[in-house]
C-alpha cells in the first residue's frame, strides 16, 4: 500500500510538472464550481443538520419514526434525522448527520454504521436541475432519476440492515447544562458546518485537478463517449453527469447517470472519509453499499425505460450545462427558518409548563 501511494504521488507530480497549464485551469474550474454550487448547496444543510440535532430533532423524530425505522432498517427512530437530511441535503450531509448522531449519543455505533449505508445521497436540486433539465433536457427525466435513486437507497437500507437482534440500544446524550449548551449551539453549528464545507471544496478542487491532468495525459486515446463519462463519474460525480450530455443512446445515458448518482464518486467518498475521521465508523461497508445502490438504481431506470419507452428523454439540453442549483439554497434556508421557529415555539411551551 505504501509503494502504491508513493507511485501515485510520483505520477501526480510528473503530470503536474508536464502539464502545469491543464492543472491550473482545472483548479480554477474547481474553485468556480465550489463558489457557484457547492457552498450554496451544502453549507445551509450542514448548519441545518447541526442545529436540528442540537435542538432535539433527533429525539422528536425518534418518537415518531421508531415504528418505521426499527422494523425496516433496524435502527432507532433518531436515525430518521439522517434519513431526512440525507435525502434533501445532498452528498455528504447524510454522512455528517450520522456522525453527529453518534457523537451526540442519539444513535449507537452499530446504528450509525447502518445509517451510513443508505442515508448519504445526492440532493434533489442536483438531480432535478443538473442531471434532469441541464443534461437530459427534461424535468421528468430528473424525477425518474431521483425516484430510482431514493428507492435504491431505501432498498439498500433494508437489504443490508443485518440481524435485528444485533442492533445496539441508543445511548443517552451527555448531560451538558441546558443553558450553556443552547447558548453555544449556533456558533458551534456554524463552525462545524464551515469546516465540513471547506473539506468538501478542497476535495472537489483536488479531484478536478486529477481529472484535468488525466485528460491531458490521455488526450491521444480514443475512448467511447459513454466510457469516458463513466470513468469521469466514478472519480467525480458532477463532471461525469455533465459528460453525458449529447450521448446518443438516451436509455444507456440515463442508466449510467443513475449508477453514478448512486455510487457518488471517489471525490464524495473522500469527503465522507474526512467527515468520519475520528468517529471510528468504518468506510468499507459504506463503499459496498454505495456500489450496490448504484447498480440497483441503474437497473431500475433501465427497466422503467424499457417498459415505458415514451418516458425516454429526447432532448439533450440547451447546450451549456448550468450547474447552479438555487433550489438547494432556498430549501436549506426555509428548512433552517422552520427549525428555528419550531425551537422557539417549543421553548415557549416549556416555559409555560414551568
Amino acid at each position: 500500500m505504501h509503494l502504491f501511494a508513493v507511485a501515485a504521488a510520483a505520477v501526480y507530480a510528473a503530470a503536474l510538472l508536464c502539464f502545469p497549464q491543464a492543472g491550473a485551469e482545472a483548479a480554477q474550474e474547481g474553485l468556480a464550481l465550489c463558489a457557484r454550487v457547492i457552498i450554496p448547496s451544502l453549507f445551509p444543510y450542514f448548519v441545518l443538520s447541526e442545529l436540528a440535532i442540537g435542538l432535539g430533532l433527533a429525539q422528536w423524530l425518534g418518537r415518531r419514526l421508531a415504528p418505521m425505522m426499527r422494523p425496516l432498517f433496524h435502527v432507532g427512530g433518531a436515525g430518521g434525522a439522517a434519513l431526512a437530511l440525507g435525502m434533501v441535503g445532498g452528498y455528504p450531509v447524510g454522512a455528517g448527520t450520522a456522525r453527529t448522531l453518534l457523537e451526540e449519543g442519539a444513535c449507537s455505533r452499530a446504528e450509525s454504521e447502518r445509517l451510513l449505508r443508505f442515508c448519504n445521497n445526492a440532493g434533489p436540486a442536483f438531480v432535478l436541475s443538473v442531471a434532469g433539465v441541464s443534461v437530459f433536457g427534461s424535468l421528468a427525466a430528473g424525477a425518474l432519476l431521483l425516484a430510482a435513486h431514493l428507492t435504491a437507497a431505501l432498498l439498500v437500507g433494508v437489504l443490508l440492515r443485518g440481524p435485528r437482534e444485533d442492533a445496539s440500544p441508543v445511548r443517552t446524550a451527555s448531560p451538558a447544562p441546558r443553558t450553556r449548551r443552547e447558548g453555544a449551539l449556533l456558533p458551534r453549528s456554524v463552525r462545524r458546518a464551515l469546516e465540513s464545507t471547506l473539506q468538501v471544496c478542497a476535495y472537489i478542487v483536488l479531484f478536478g485537478v486529477f481529472l484535468g491532468l488525466a485528460e491531458a495525459v490521455t488526450a491521444g486515446l480514443s475512448l467511447p463517449d459513454w466510457l469516458r463519462a463513466l470513468l469521469r463519474g466514478i472519480c467525480e460525480l458532477s463532471n461525469g453527469i455533465c459528460s453525458l450530455e449529447g450521448l446518443g443512446d438516451r436509455r444507456a445515458a440515463m442508466a449510467i447517470a443513475a449508477f453514478l448518482l448512486g455510487w457518488g464518486g471517489l471525490c464524495v467518498h473522500c469527503q465522507t472519509a474526512a467527515l468520519l475521521e475520528g468517529s471510528g465508523l468504518p468506510l468499507a461497508p459504506y463503499l459496498r453499499a454505495k456500489a450496490l445502490q448504484g447498480a440497483i438504481s441503474a437497473g431500475l431506470v433501465w427497466l422503467v425505460l424499457g417498459l415505458f419507452p415514451a418516458w425516454m428523454p429526447v432532448s439533450t439540453g440547451a447546450g451549456r450545462v448550468e450547474t447552479q442549483p438555487p433550489l438547494s439554497l432556498i430549501a436549506g434556508a426555509l428548512a433552517l427558518v422552520a427549525v428555528l421557529l419550531l425551537s422557539k415555539r417549543a421553548g415557549k411551551r416549556q416555559a409555560e409548563r414551568l
